[in-house]
């Protein structure tokens, strides 16, 4: 994994105030396609690349359903999936509107401790990365192969 070195001031802490440097991840590797990671995943194994990604397309499906029923779906070793949502708040509980103050809904992912964890990582020190404004750079929608 790819870090670099960065001028920081401390904002808390006992060394509060103080400017070190620290360590930041530089994700510039490649972009892995949903294609790609479905090839991966079917190496190896009985199950071709279409059903690995019907799969993952129905998971999303019934992932969905569930949260939006309100449920907490445990997904076993990747973690739990749970709804959520940004509320307006308001001055008196009687005008409280769902339809109009509940908005931004979403899903919440938190891993389990395991897949948090990464494994076998090696570290490559690289130059900082100069800060763009706008669109993150990078991203202009090539995908690099798998070597």
């Amino acid at each position: 994994m790819d870090y670099s070195l960065n001028k920081r001031k401390m904002g808390v802490g006992p060394k509060k105030g103080q400017t070190l440097f620290v360590a930041r991840p530089v994700c510039q590797r490649q972009h892995v396609s949903f294609d790609s990671l479905c090839e991966l995943m079917a190496e190896d194994s009985t199950v071709g690349q279409a059903e690995i990604a019907a799969v993952f397309y129905k998971f999303r499906t019934v992932l969905n359903r569930l949260c939006s029923q309100g449920s907490i779906v445990d997904a076993g070793p990747l973690g739990t999936f749970r709804p959520s949502f940004k509320s307006k708040a308001v001055a008196k509980e009687e005008d409280f509107r769902a339809s109009t103050h509940i908005t931004k809904t979403h899903v919440l992912f938190t891993p389990t401790a395991k897949f948090r964890q990464l494994h076998d990582v090696e570290f490559f020190r690289v130059d900082p990365q100069a800060k763009s404004r706008g669109k993150k750079a990078g991203r202009d929608g090539e995908e690099n192969e798998l070597p």
